[in-house]
């Protein structure tokens, strides 16, 4: 079982969902299953490229910075309760790609579109290949991603000691719907591939 690392960066990106009634935004610390798939996916017209990925780096990437915006209703025009945005900036981190049929057209150097506050200007991402990693040396230890549990063994996750759970939004095929689905936060204990570990 094998996975291609990519180093990832962008200049502002803002991943994470408001919940129904507040009006902050909070900005999650890690690149979700969900996120970093769904955007490889439509840049390369797939279904299956599977990949996760956690910010790295000292304290001059991944700075946490915020925007206050108003969205306009489209039909009275008229601007709707402030929104408070957290999000980050100088954005560096990894991202591992499940190699599979899918992921042999994947370049060695590609830009994508991720998370929210697309239309901002956010979420703008250059991705460049680093190595082919062997996932089938595991380890105990916590883990540093996202990952719907029914995505567990296709990165082989061995076993689930202490989980975290919560739920990461899974789109139906040809739709612009799709369900929650139980998943893995980062701090579950679990014995998993190395590169997925604190």
């Amino acid at each position: 079982m094998e996975f291609i690392e990519y180093k990832i960066n962008a200049d502002a990106l803002y991943l994470g969902e408001r919940p129904k009634g507040n009006i902050f935004k909070p900005c999650i610390k890690t690149i979700p299953f969900s996120q970093i798939s769904g955007a490889l996916n439509r840049k390369f017209g797939s279904n299956n490229l599977k990949a996760v990925g956690y910010l790295t780096g000292n304290s001059d990437f991944n700075q946490i910075n915020y925007l206050i915006y108003s969205p306009r209703d489209r039909n009275s025009r008229i601007s709707k309760i402030p929104l408070q945005v957290e999000f980050l900036v100088n954005v560096l981190g990894k991202v591992f790609v499940l190699n599979n049929e899918d992921s042999k057209i994947l370049p060695d150097k590609f830009e994508i579109v991720m998370g929210g506050l697309r239309s901002k200007g956010f979420g703008k991402c250059l991705l460049s290949k680093e190595r082919d990693v062997d996932g089938k040396e595991v380890n105990r230890g916590s883990l540093n991603v996202r990952i719907p549990i029914e995505e567990t063994n296709s990165f082989n996750i061995k076993s689930i000691l202490k989980p975290v759970y919560g739920y990461l939004f899974k789109p139906l095929p040809n739709t612009y719907t799709g369900n929650y689905v139980l998943s893995l936060f980062e701090g579950s204990e679990a014995v998993a591939p190395k590169f997925l570990i604190r």
